[in-house]
């Protein structure tokens, strides 16, 4: 929980602190819930939306991949915290150069430690996707009556569903083993699909094989949405589209949570034991060469 906390801080403080003083901090993602209400939803044209069905209040965790300017600008971000942390090290070592010379004319004295000298190779900053993320739940339902559903206003991009994690909370699974990525794109809702009970993860691992992550009875699995898939009627004027899901190889846990993966959605991503399987791609190539013969 400690060093969740402290990469919360930490983000937030990176970015309260302009990167020159004429610039405003780069802001990768804003995000707010649509609460529940009776009347239909108007959107900003200008923003993406995120439509999810839950079995129950429940967090989801989604982290923004990084366009050109993105990483421009994040890389820009970590260039200023490097030129900080120098000035902050000479600072220090100046420092130290006094205590030690005191210690050394002061028998009582203890000798002081000497600070270490940030490196491009030591130096330790933030991953991208901590700095560009957004959480769906628990609070704010859409709907939490004869169901349950969030709805989320987020700037548009391509993001990676990270895992069922509250940052804040610090506890959860993340799906560092396998997900998927979407894209969000502005003036529309994207229909992630629902989540529920997954069947095939319900049982314990198979002996021997400790590549079937699983978070014990916990583990969720995400049907896309489909011709049959119902849908709120505040939503029907606007421009709904089903999330078209991508695998997505593994990523750090940056939070220090339980480690799992999304489980097998048909058509998408599969695993063959700890190997990701990008079904789309596979499909997409077949039916490349069938059409070739």
């Amino acid at each position: 929980m400690k060093p969740l906390l402290t990469s919360i801080a930490l983000a937030t403080s990176l970015l309260a602190v302009p990167v020159s003083a004429k610039e405003k901090p780069p802001v990768f993602v804003e995000a707010k819930p649509v609460k529940d209400s009776k009347a239909a939803v108007t959107i900003n044209p200008a923003k993406a939306y995120v439509y999810v069905r839950t079995p129950n209040a429940m967090p989801l965790h989604f982290v923004r991949i990084p366009s050109a300017d993105d990483q421009a600008a994040y890389e820009k971000l970590k260039a200023a915290a490097f030129v900080e942390a120098r000035e902050d090290y000479e600072k220090a070592l100046k420092k130290y150069e006094r205590d030690l010379a005191l210690s050394k004319q002061s028998s009582g004295l203890k000798k002081p430690k000497k600070p270490v000298e940030p490196t491009e190779a030591n130096f330790q900053f933030l991953s991208f996707g901590q700095l560009a993320n957004f959480t769906v739940g628990t609070f704010n339902r859409f709907q939490s009556k004869g169901g349950s559903s969030y709805l989320h206003e987020v700037t548009p991009g391509t993001y990676r569903i990270y895992g069922q994690v509250d940052p804040l909370l610090g506890f959860g699974v993340c799906y560092c083993m396998g997900s998927v990525t979407f894209e969000a794109n502005a003036g529309q809702v994207t229909d992630l699909g629902s989540v529920g009970p997954d069947p095939a993860n319900s049982e314990p691992p198979e002996k021997g094989d400790s590549s079937s992550p699983r978070f014990a009875a916990n583990a969720f699995a995400w049907t896309p949405v489909d011709g049959e898939t119902a849908i709120d009627p505040r939503l029907a004027a606007l421009t709904r589209v089903p999330a078209d899901f991508r695998a997505a190889g593994k990523t750090p846990n940056y939070m220090g949570i339980a480690i799992s993966r999304i489980p097998a959605i048909s058509g998408v991503i599969g695993y063959e034991r700890d190997k990701i399987v990008d079904l789309k791609a596979q499909n997409g190539t077949a039916l490349a060469e069938a059409a070739s013969q």
